[in-house]
């Protein structure tokens, strides 16, 4: 006889998953950015919905809750790459990738939040080949198939010539040599979804947070 998980069963688990992101925040801001794995499969127990399983928080009847969209609007005449979702700095050790979390431009935040399904299939990557990538499409690559919970041997041609091949296009001369940003954009961006998350949840959910 199966046990059916109450209400306050789910919002622990909730606590919990809440405690997963920030702890896994932390230690990619520490430098670790393969922690944005652990994110991206956070991110998936708590809103990706299939025929099989619910998300959490569409167990907890809570999917109606709106998001915090900071990422950029694709724009089909610019003739660079769209990285909505991060933007890019140079450091003392070169040039890299970086999440802009709450301290972006303002121009980020003025859309503030937007129904989940919008949010989730915005799109946020579009690279020099005119592969698209959505929120989705990046957290659940990530996830299924680069780490997150499944490591699969084939990775889309989208998100492979993202994470592996530089297919955003950005070169710099460094010292007189040419040397591509060292961060791992598919990453960073994902570290910026866990922050529009917790965002979001800290509004839906104040108590927990």
């Amino acid at each position: 006889m199966e046990y059916e998980q109450t209400d306050s069963d789910l919002k622990t688990h909730l606590k919990e998953q809440i405690a997963f992101m920030i702890l896994s925040c932390r230690s990619f801001d520490q430098g670790f950015s393969a922690e944005a794995k652990r994110m991206a499969l956070t991110v998936r127990v708590l809103l990706h919905d299939t025929k099989s399983s619910k998300s959490l928080l569409t167990q907890m009847n809570r999917k109606s809750m709106l998001f915090y969209d900071t990422a950029y609007d694709y724009d089909p005449r610019n003739l660079m790459a769209t990285m909505g979702l991060i933007m890019m700095r140079m450091g003392a050790d070169g040039p890299g990738y970086v999440a802009p979390l709450d301290d972006g431009p303002p121009s980020r935040y003025k859309k503030g939040k937007v129904p989940f399904d919008q949010w989730w299939n915005k799109v946020v990557f579009v690279d020099t080949k005119h592969n698209v990538l959505t929120r989705k499409d990046l957290v659940l690559a990530v996830c299924n198939k680069d780490g997150g919970a499944h490591i699969d041997r084939r990775l889309d041609k989208a998100y492979a010539d993202l994470a592996r091949f530089g297919s955003l296009g950005w070169i710099f001369e460094v010292d007189g040599v040419q040397v591509e940003p060292a961060t791992p954009p598919e990453l960073t961006g994902v570290r910026q979804i866990a922050q529009q998350v917790l965002k979001s949840l800290k509004d839906g959910f104040p108590e927990l947070l």
